[in-house]
């Protein structure tokens, strides 16, 4: 008798909320879709899935999980090195499938959307070894402003363990948001939800907003790397030279759009063709 064949499929998920939306219009279906076939996922709070695949693949299967991010409940914290995590987190986690051997996650993303894109009162700046500070600002230290980063995202780096807590076995990558888009005529056309505040404050010029993003992610990808957990850069074709994400590959003023989630595909895509079996 034949010995039985062993499965040797590894699965991938990839998990995210309004940054997935680019990802599942360029390999699933049009955004319009989305919005009708996954709407239950913001109108229950009850994750919606379904199968992603980025072509070229032999070997793996993938899927995508949408959710809203109020269902995921408050951000998990980290206290004197003990996790909390909310149980309305571990049930959106529960979707995605536990013999997963990878999951990017786009996950929360925008906690500097409100520092770094509204010219908040303070008008604080630093100095971060590449650019300095505006002139006519508060200077902060670099030390003070890498601990108020760290505060930013705090969200993220919980969410981060969370995810390797819940999945010990699987390989976790974060996928960043995307970086500040450069063109300030685009965020005053795309002002989303921030109308009145901009109305009120101001836009942060660009160059103090590509600041607090490089210092954000920068520690938080090397934070997170301490613990096992890899970041993706972002796709180069989508920035301009001055490292901004380009106008035409943006969606709102926070978002990218369906070629900025198609080229986070393929990234994702060469991620799993280097991958060990």
């Amino acid at each position: 008798m034949g010995s039985a064949m062993t499965d040797t499929t590894q699965r991938f998920a990839v998990i995210g909320s309004s940054h997935l939306y680019g990802i599942i219009h360029s390999y699933v279906g049009p955004l319009r879709d989305l919005r009708e076939k996954y709407s239950v996922a913001w109108e229950t709070g009850v994750p919606a899935t379904g199968r992603l695949d980025f072509g070229g693949l032999p070997g793996w299967e993938g899927c995508f999980v949408a959710y809203n991010t109020p269902a995921a409940g408050a951000p998990p914290v980290v206290r004197d090195q003990v996790l909390y995590m909310p149980p309305e987190l571990s049930r959106v986690l529960g979707s995605i499938p536990q013999d997963t051997d990878c999951i990017f996650s786009l996950m929360r993303g925008h906690e500097f959307a409100m520092s770094g894109l509204v010219d908040d009162p303070s008008h604080a700046d630093f100095n971060d070894g590449d650019s300095l500070c505006e002139a006519g600002r508060q200077w902060v230290s670099l030390e003070d402003a890498t601990a108020w980063v760290r505060e930013i995202a705090a969200p993220l780096f919980g969410t981060h363990l969370a995810l390797k807590q819940h999945f010990p076995k699987a390989r976790i990558v974060h996928v960043p948001a995307p970086p500040p888009i450069e063109s300030q005529a685009h965020i005053e056309a795309n002002v989303e939800s921030f109308g009145p505040l901009f109305a009120r404050h101001g836009i942060k010029p660009y160059a103090m907003r590509q600041r607090l993003y490089k210092l954000m992610y920068g520690t938080l990808n090397r934070d997170l790397a301490a613990y096992g957990i890899e970041s993706l850069p972002v796709p180069s074709e989508a920035l301009t030279p001055a490292g901004g994400l380009r106008a035409d590959w943006a969606r709102g003023c926070l978002h990218g759009n369906e070629h900025y989630g198609a080229a986070l595909g393929q990234q994702m895509k060469r991620r799993l063709q280097h991958a060990p079996v």
